[in-house]
């Protein structure tokens, strides 16, 4: 069982996006880092925010949500389980925060993207191409552990 581990950075909003939402690292066990976008923490409420910082066991299964932000080129992704008070927890592609509703998005590029109206606006890059790399990474095994560290606040 490989260990991955999310590291959140930012919890936004931030200008000029104003984009309110949870954005990190998720360190693969090869060592590889994608960036993460997730909604805002709003008290761990089920479908609007991100989980808490914890060790969390991460377990393959069918999802309708998976399969329908990959046009059908998955059906199968990663679950994070055992989360209190929450499931159906998945990693799946998206953008920006309003994408997921306490899930977790990777993503190659952290900053400003682009939307369909050319709406600049906070989130993660090239996510089905990272959602690639970790469905291809953990490849092989059912069950994997996901450490979500607290987030360190730097001060002046």
């Amino acid at each position: 069982m490989a260990i991955l581990r999310l590291t959140r950075f930012n919890d936004g909003p931030e200008l000029p996006s104003k984009v309110a939402g949870m954005f990190g690292t998720l360190i693969l066990p090869s060592g590889r880092e994608l960036y993460t976008c997730e909604p805002p923490w709003v008290g761990n409420a089920p479908f609007k925010s991100c989980i808490p910082d914890g060790v969390y066991l991460l377990k393959k299964r069918l999802s309708q949500v998976v399969e329908d932000t990959t046009a059908g080129k998955y059906t199968e992704g990663w679950e994070v389980t055992a989360v209190p008070g929450r499931t159906f927890i998945m990693f799946h592609p998206g953008n920006w925060p309003h994408n997921f509703k306490g899930c977790i998005g990777p993503g190659l590029s952290y900053g400003l993207i682009p939307d369909a109206q050319g709406t600049y606006r906070l989130g993660v890059g090239s996510s089905m191409d990272a959602f690639e790399i970790l469905m291809a990474e953990l490849e092989g095994e059912d069950e994997h552990e996901l450490h979500i560290m607290p987030r360190l606040r730097e001060y002046p």
